[in-house]
């Protein structure tokens, strides 16, 4: 992208997640656990949630560079983000992973659905795909569990 195109200022603007320095889990000292609703759907009987592997696809980049997370609405899937997420690999050079949350797309369906668990299931998948830090972009439902991702995992810039 040249200096001064809209996209490039919008990518320098944009700050990166990155991992805790002291790890993953939720006991971790640097987890920060946000308060919402619990699951609408009655889950398991009170047990924990687990996360989900997700179905994802990643278009190569440069691994210096962030990547860029694209998490689609309520009745989307993945594939609603193949035009942008080629065309911003192409133009970037980033990596560009599109995402199908829990009980959408190709991604496996589970009884659990809430926001605090579909941020888990990607706080689980990015250090699996050494995309931390990266810029999470999302769209309704995908934008609530982006900026709840934002919220737990968030780090200032160094």
């Amino acid at each position: 992208v040249q200096a001064g195109h809209p996209l490039a200022t919008m990518l320098r603007s944009t700050r990166a997640w990155r991992l805790p320095h002291a790890g993953l889990g939720l006991f971790s000292p640097s987890f920060t656990r946000v308060p919402v609703a619990p699951s609408s759907s009655g889950g398991r009987g009170g047990a924990e949630p687990r996360p989900l592997l997700l179905s994802y696809r990643l278009l190569d980049g440069e691994a210096a560079l962030p990547a860029v997370v694209f998490l689609h609405g309520l009745f989307g899937s993945k594939a609603n983000f193949n035009s942008i997420a080629k065309a911003l690999a192409q133009q970037t050079g980033r990596r560009v992973l599109t995402v199908d949350a829990r009980n959408h797309g190709d991604s496996p369906h589970s009884p659990d659905m809430s926001y605090e668990i579909m941020s888990q299931d990607l706080q689980d998948l990015l250090p699996q795909l050494g995309l931390a830090p990266c810029v999470v972009v999302g769209h309704s439902m995908g934008g609530k569990t982006a900026m709840l991702l934002a919220l737990q995992r968030s780090q200032p810039p160094p």
